[in-house]
């Protein structure tokens, strides 16, 4: 439940008070199309206003730039709010309706079956699911929930408020920040992807000692691959949100507050700065540094330090306008081609070939049958 005098103590900086009673109480977030009289509704213009309109709604959040359309004396709603930003309201409103934690805690406290190793430390507050595991002299922080099936190797340190959700792994001595949130079947501190090859030709594997280090409110997606270091960390800096399906390799480090869209792959011993975005499917190659507030577009793949902020995208890579009008010509470039022979076989002297183009032979077998 949610109600309006909430919003207005909590959450001012965000939401901006219009009108309506305060004492109005929302028990669900819906739709304009799905409210009604005990919804909560965001609204970002006029069609969705007036859908809200006829519905109903408890509270009401409406992007700043609509407000000019409700009516002073509006009884539709119960309150009103609004936002310059409607994902940003979002963000602080709908925490008040999450029930994840119920995921884990309906469990107990510790199920019965999770396996916790006699020297390893939880706060208050920790929940374990089923069959988790918890190695030697881990220590995990207050409010923690891990998730069933969840692996957490020996000497590992989880801070305060993160949860591990089913099938995580988490190897040996990594590091995890305070409030981060890790996805099933996302695998943290498994041994990076490095060989030898001597004289017989068959790779020889090269021990990985080192760790995986997180920062403070990380999340990372669903079937993601993290690798350990050889000797020092690979780190993930505070901040940092990673979709599905990302693959970072050992010794990375990718800065602060950065955007990782899924199907992002990068290669060893690469830097990241700070406020990176990119688009999904994008790939960075190993012992590369790239600027803070660096933009990819999707698909875009880095081969080069890049050593200015700016938005980038294709292969090679290309300021964002040098690649759209790249990718823009690609396909022309049949046309291009046989626009380019027309122009040759009007330019060109008597008898000479066009380059590209077979030489006709009055002599060849063909006539002569």
């Amino acid at each position: 439940m949610l109600k309006a005098n909430t919003v207005q103590a909590r959450h001012a900086g965000v939401c901006n008070y219009l009108q309506g009673n305060l004492d109005s109480e929302a028990a669900a977030c819906h739709s304009p199309a799905d409210a009604g009289p005990a919804s909560l509704v965001f609204v970002t213009d006029a069609a969705q206003l007036e859908i809200a309109r006829q519905r109903g709604a408890a509270i009401l959040v409406v992007q700043r730039d609509i407000t000019d359309q409700l009516c002073p004396d509006e009884t539709a709603f119960g309150c009103c709010f609004s936002v310059s930003s409607v994902p940003m309201g979002m963000a602080v409103l709908l925490k008040h309706f999450d029930r994840k934690r119920e995921r884990f805690t309906q469990w107990g406290e510790r199920h019965p079956t999770a396996v916790v190793h006699p020297a390893a430390t939880l706060g208050s507050d920790v929940f374990l699911g089923p069959y988790c595991v918890i190695g030697a002299n881990t220590s995990i922080g207050d409010g923690c929930c891990v998730g069933a099936h969840v692996v957490i190797e020996n000497d590992v340190r989880i801070g305060a408020g993160t949860i591990l959700h089913p099938h995580v792994f988490v190897g040996a001595g990594s590091e995890v920040g305070r409030d981060c949130e890790v996805h099933p079947h996302t695998s943290i501190g498994s041994d990076g992807f490095g060989y030898a090859v001597g004289a017989s030709r068959r790779p020889q594997k090269i021990p990985h000692l080192g760790n995986v280090v997180i920062g403070d409110e990380v999340e990372i997606g669903s079937n993601c691959a993290i690798d350990r270091a050889k000797l020092a960390s690979t780190y993930i800096r505070s901040g940092a949100k990673l979709d599905n399906i990302c693959h970072i390799a050992h010794n990375c480090d990718l800065g602060e507050d950065g955007f990782y869209t899924a199907g992002f792959m990068m290669a060893g011993s690469t830097t990241i700065g700070r406020r990176f975005m990119t688009g999904g499917n994008s790939v960075v190659s190993a012992h590369l540094t790239l600027a803070d507030d660096v933009v990819l577009a999707g698909r875009s793949t880095v081969t080069a330090d890049v050593t200015q902020a700016g938005h980038y995208g294709g292969y090679p890579l290309q300021p964002l306008k040098d690649a759209m009008r790249t990718i823009a010509s690609l396909g022309q470039i049949n046309e291009m081609r046989k626009s380019l022979n027309r122009l040759s076989r009007q330019l060109q002297p008597a008898g000479e070939v066009v380059v590209g183009q077979p030489a006709t032979d009055k002599g060849s077998s063909s006539d002569a049958r």
